[in-house]
């Protein structure tokens, strides 16, 4: 799932790859980007443009068909911030049933600092040609109810900073928009943030110190295990590392995240470092 810089420069001109670019700040793009780079936007292309949910099928379908994505597509991403919005795009498109897409590891980043290509042409227009038709694979995506269920008998790991966990801040001061109503984590969660998956210099961390890591926030293969952060992106770059890198099936994304489980009426809420534990209540639950 992830390819190098090196595996990039080598398909750059390959008809059968599609190359997207995803960023927290698109200038960047039109400032310079991969050659053959198609950039989508974050909230009008992977996000439902009314309520807050994925993308129908047929909008997929519909962006399929504009960025030339066929049955035999390799579909690669990169952006900036090491890939956040980029591995919620692979998370998105494998979650419709796209089977070879992969991630540039170190996105932007990491190509610019080793004085790769970059170009100001704006990409070809897309051949014409068959879209696979999009199917929303469940497996990948996890429910409130999975939420609970990994509370109570699996693992459920919250990889935003330390800050956000402990209630200390309702979001990263960057994102004042993307705010919770409440701080805090859900109880039971561990906290394993995202980007200590990845070296200093934005890379992805060797698959060895990856498994050390997880194994020390309790991951295990054979118990539920579901994974958020703010809105869900950077579990989705954990939850690629985790699902299609180590080969964790268990792993699904909780693309809701702390936005919409820190703003329910109700719900359970634990402050400070420690993980906590969901309370027993009888008859029905706010959850």
């Amino acid at each position: 799932m992830l390819v190098d810089a090196a595996w990039m420069v080598d398909h750059l001109d390959d008809p059968s790859v599609v190359l997207l670019e995803v960023d927290d700040r698109p200038a960047l793009n039109h400032r310079g980007h991969l050659p053959g780079a198609q950039l989508l936007d974050w909230a009008r292309d992977l996000q439902d443009p009314v309520r807050r949910d994925l993308p129908t099928p047929e909008a997929i379908a519909s962006l399929w068909r504009r960025v030339g994505v066929r049955a035999t597509s390799t579909v690669v991403f990169y952006g900036d911030l090491h890939n956040w919005l980029a591995a919620y795009g692979c998370w998105l498109f494998r979650a419709y049933g796209l089977a070879d897409v992969r991630l540039l590891d170190g996105g932007r980043g990491s190509w610019i600092a080793q004085a790769l290509p970059l170009t100001t042409r704006p990409p070809d227009p897309a051949d014409e040609g068959p879209v696979p038709v999009p199917r929303l694979d469940p497996t990948v995506r996890a429910t409130r109810a999975q939420v609970v269920d990994a509370a109570r008998h699996g693992a459920l790991l919250d990889v935003r900073t330390p800050q956000e966990y402990v209630g200390e801040w309702l979001t990263e001061p960057e994102y004042p928009g993307e705010a919770a109503h409440r701080p805090g984590h859900i109880p039971a969660a561990r906290n394993l943030p995202w980007d200590a998956m990845i070296t200093p210099d934005g890379l992805v961390r060797p698959e060895d110190e990856l498994e050390s890591l997880f194994a020390g926030a309790g991951v295990t293969r054979d118990r539920p295990l579901v994974l958020y952060c703010r809105v869900g992106e950077r579990s989705a770059h954990t939850w690629l590392l985790l699902h299609d890198l180590l080969g964790y099936r268990n792993a699904t994304n909780y693309e809701g995240s702390w936005t919409e489980r820190g703003s329910m009426t109700g719900m359970p809420i634990q402050l400070g470092p420690d993980p906590g534990h969901l309370p027993d209540l009888a008859g029905p639950t706010p959850w």
